[in-house]
């Protein structure tokens, strides 16, 4: 019995010894490589069974390439480098013996029956691979220790945003409860300042009404009272621009000269107004007069059903009025010189004519004047006038909810406010009730941009602690918003 253990002994050992021979066999597979009791091989995939001695005979019998280990045959076989001194491979069989020295193959092992001498360097590479694989374990180990120290770093760092939440929470609904009483508060006070406002408008509304006739009486006495003046201005141009351009520069007249002197400075300050007097002029007294009445027209639609744009018609024409009052007075004392002073001997039309024409314009305005005071008296525009700025004052008072100083026009003397707008204002609290709104409107937009800060901020720790993909271990927590940057040399990725 032991005799025949022994025998079976030798027969492994020797079939081992011929696997161990079969060029470009992985020795993993060498116990597949061995003479069955048939003394054949079998297929890996066990799809066939071959005379062992067609093991790499340079023919393809197995389908999967199995027969043909060490040579070129079959294009779906591998071939085993040993690579002595470095890292055993396999390459594709179709690489045996094509002349090219496969990296793969550092031993050259797979070109042993080709012109290729490709020699070992296997232990070369061998040497280098292993300081490459002891360099990766020094940074391996760098960064396993530098991972340690974060992952230590986020479970203390994760406890204290948790903190950190939990505080801010207990602010943000402090906070909700100060926002909600300063917002009850600023809507009370607002409430109470839009029924003040409301009430305000009600008695600009009664003034509106009960005033508004007075300042269409006032209006229209400005607007006739001012074509009145207009035409007496281009009557003193045209006259002062006859002399000028008509005059006989021989006679040399001082105060002809003077006149025009005088003249010079009035139409280098106002050039429009001598060009306006003459488009008045060319267009005939009948059409100014239908163009003045138009304008009437005009206005009395567009100001005379609204308060305000009636105040601010008289605004304008009262203006205008004074405008053109300062216009006459310097140039008629220009054309009075000129008649008190020209030289009466001389024979000069044009200077005579203006002497006679300046004389029509003063009997002319004082008939306009006479006219003018008849319409005032007429319709009491004294009274009118008086109305008037006591309307006017009492509605700006209203506007800034308190008496304010009556607003008169020019020619009005001063006065007390009159008794109606004393009863109509009220009591004057608006420094103290816009202030304590003003306060309340700020103490709103506090509470809400610190609610609104401690809202965004409890959102973010949510999201951060719950939402956010931390990696393993919240490994990333302690470094999330630093700027990690890597220098390659000719790039900087960060």
């Amino acid at each position: 019995m032991l005799a025949r253990c022994s025998v079976l002994a030798l027969l492994l050992s020797s079939a081992l010894a011929k696997s161990a021979a079969i060029r470009g066999l992985d020795p993993l597979l060498a116990s597949k490589y061995v003479p069955n009791a048939a003394g054949n091989f079998v297929c890996l995939d066990g799809s066939l069974e071959i005379p062992f001695s067609r093991v790499n005979d340079d023919y393809c019998d197995c389908p999967d390439g199995s027969d043909e280990p060490g040579t070129s045959a079959c294009n779906n076989g591998s071939f085993y480098c040993a690579n002595h001194g470095h890292i055993p491979s396999r390459i594709s069989s179709s690489k045996v013996n094509n002349g090219v020295c496969d990296i793969e193959c550092c031993d050259g092992s797979d070109e042993y029956d080709s012109l290729a001498n490709c020699p070992d360097v296997c232990a070369e590479l061998g040497q280098k691979s292993r300081e490459e694989a002891e360099r990766r374990a020094l940074v391996e180990g760098a960064g396993s220790r530098r991972k340690m120290e974060l992952i230590r770093q986020a479970r203390g760092l994760r406890k204290t945003k948790r903190d950190e939440l939990a505080r801010k929470e207990n602010l943000l609904a402090d906070a909700i409860e100060v926002f909600n009483r300063a917002e009850t508060l600023k809507n009370e006070l607002e409430e109470r300042d839009n029924e003040k406002a409301r009430a305000r408008e009600g008695r600009q509304s009664a003034l509106r009404d009960q005033h508004l006739p007075d300042l269409v009486a006032y209006r229209r006495f400005l607007s006739s009272e001012l074509h009145r003046l207009r035409a007496h201005r281009d009557s003193l141009v045209l006259l002062l621009r006859s002399v000028r351009n008509g005059h006989n520069p021989e006679y040399n007249d001082e105060a002809v000269s003077q006149m025009i002197a005088d003249y010079a400075l009035f139409t280098e300050a106002y050039p429009y107004i001598e060009s306006a007097a003459l488009e008045n002029a060319a267009e005939g007294s009948k059409a100014r007069a239908e163009r003045e009445a138009l304008m009437d027209k005009d206005n009395a639609e567009q100001d005379d059903q609204d308060f305000e744009k009636c105040r601010t018609a008289i605004d304008i024409f009262a203006s205008e009025r004074d405008t053109l009052a300062d216009d006459i007075e310097t140039l008629a004392a220009i054309l009075a010189k000129l008649r008190d002073g020209y030289n009466k001997n001389y024979h000069d039309l044009e200077v005579k004519a203006a002497v006679v024409g300046f004389a029509d314009y003063e009997s002319v305005r004082e008939k306009d004047l006479a006219a003018i005071a008849a319409q005032s008296q007429e319709i009491g525009i004294d009274g009118v006038r008086q109305r008037v700025a006591d309307a006017t004052a009492a509605f700006d008072a209203l506007l800034v909810s308190h008496v304010a100083p009556p607003i008169l026009p020019p020619t009005a003397p001063a006065i007390a406010p009159p008794q109606f707008m004393t009863e109509m204002l009220p009591v004057s609290d608006s420094a103290g009730a816009n202030q304590e709104l003003d306060d309340a409107r700020s103490a709103y937009w506090t509470a809400h941009n610190a609610k609104t800060t401690l809202t965004s901020e409890v959102l973010d720790l949510k999201k951060l602690l719950h939402d956010t993909d931390l990696g393993p271990d919240d490994v990333y927590l302690s470094v999330k918003g630093e700027c990690i940057s890597l220098d390659t040399g000719e790039y900087t990725y960060e």
